[in-house]
């Protein structure tokens, strides 16, 4: 539960943090629309991931991921290890980050 609570204030804080760049985001660009559906669903991404991580800063595919595993469950221990290290990745960008 805990793993949840800290993946959902990071997402929160990854749209809060920018709000005014995605909302300029027109949901008409398809481009946009593929790299949203990617983030979500993490498939076809193997040339979007540099467009979608550089030009629309979105997340990787990998924290929504964890994030439903925590919800449904995990396929193995390492599964749940790789998504522990996921989110303690996350949790190092955002103490790291910068107050405005």
């Amino acid at each position: 539960m805990r793993i949840l609570n800290l993946s959902m204030f990071f997402i929160l804080g990854l749209f809060g943090a920018s709000a005014a760049e995605p909302l300029q985001q027109s949901f008409d660009d398809p481009m946009f629309r593929r790299c949203l559906t990617w983030m979500l669903d993490g498939q076809r991404g193997a040339r979007l991931d540099s467009i979608c991580l550089d030009e629309y800063e979105l997340p990787a595919p990998s924290v929504f991921l964890c994030a439903r595993k925590v919800q449904t469950g995990f396929l193995s221990n390492t599964d749940r290890e790789v998504c522990a290290i996921v989110f303690e990745e996350q949790v190092k960008k955002v103490r790291a980050g910068f107050l405005r």
